[in-house]
């Protein structure tokens, strides 16, 4: 699962990028899919890559899993296994670095706030998974979608007031997708948040968390004293 390289913390890792070739993927481009070959690690440079799965519907061919953002690094799978787990698509005009794996994973060594944060991601991914989980007993479609809203906040959101911007336009089919729940109702629950003044739109279309701490409470968690900056 994707996670996020600090330039002037990881120095040995951003000199691999400096290095590395930029690819320039326009939307809906692949780069690999679902047991390919997995050679390289990659690093989001701008707009954002979809990690999907085959859907299990004719009218969706995939679904997505995850989301890799701006300087946020996929194709973790190529450290440990040979094949590809998850397709890798591009979900906005966007460019990537193709880096090495020996020299991630060796960056990865001698980086030991890297690491940490890359299994803090592989951490946060599996109780994202387990919460994504409905049934009876599980959390309600508002409650994940929250939860999702509150996480692209903390990895993509640009400070606006007391809220934040979320810098990529992901759309409903997306956040449906990473929260488990049917687009329709998403975009019935985009569309309430924002009548209610939780959520805001800019001009050009993108989510403004406008009350976190209100997500935060329909996530079904109490909201932070103070709401981390990015």
């Amino acid at each position: 699962m994707p996670f996020h390289l600090v330039p002037p913390r990881d120095r040995k890792l951003f000199r691999l990028v400096k290095k590395a070739e930029t690819l320039s993927l326009v939307k809906g481009r692949s780069l690999y899919a679902a047991g390919d070959p997995a050679k390289d690690v990659y690093l989001v440079r701008s707009g954002f890559v979809r990690l999907v799965l085959p859907g299990m519907e004719r009218a969706r061919p995939e679904r997505t899993v995850a989301v890799a953002l701006p300087w946020e690094m996929f194709g973790d799978e190529a450290l440990t296994e040979g094949h590809r787990r998850y397709g890798a698509v591009a979900g906005s005009t966007c460019s990537v670095n193709a880096l090495p794996k020996g020299a991630v994973l060796a960056g990865l060594k001698t980086a030991r706030s890297s690491l940490d944060a890359y299994l803090e991601g592989q951490e946060r991914e599996l109780h994202r998974l387990r919460h994504a989980q409905g049934g009876s007993h599980g959390p309600t479609a508002a409650q994940r979608l929250a939860e999702v809203l509150i996480e692209m906040g903390a990895r993509c959101g640009e400070p606006s007031g007391r809220g934040t911007v979320l810098s990529e336009k992901l759309t409903h089919q997306v956040l449906a997708d990473l929260s488990g729940a049917h687009r329709a109702t998403v975009t019935t629950l985009l569309n309430d948040w924002l009548y209610e003044g939780i959520l805001g739109a800019t001009p050009d279309n993108r989510l403004a968390l406008k009350r976190p701490g209100d997500l935060w409470i329909l996530a079904g968690y109490h909201p932070p004293t103070e709401l981390p900056a990015r």
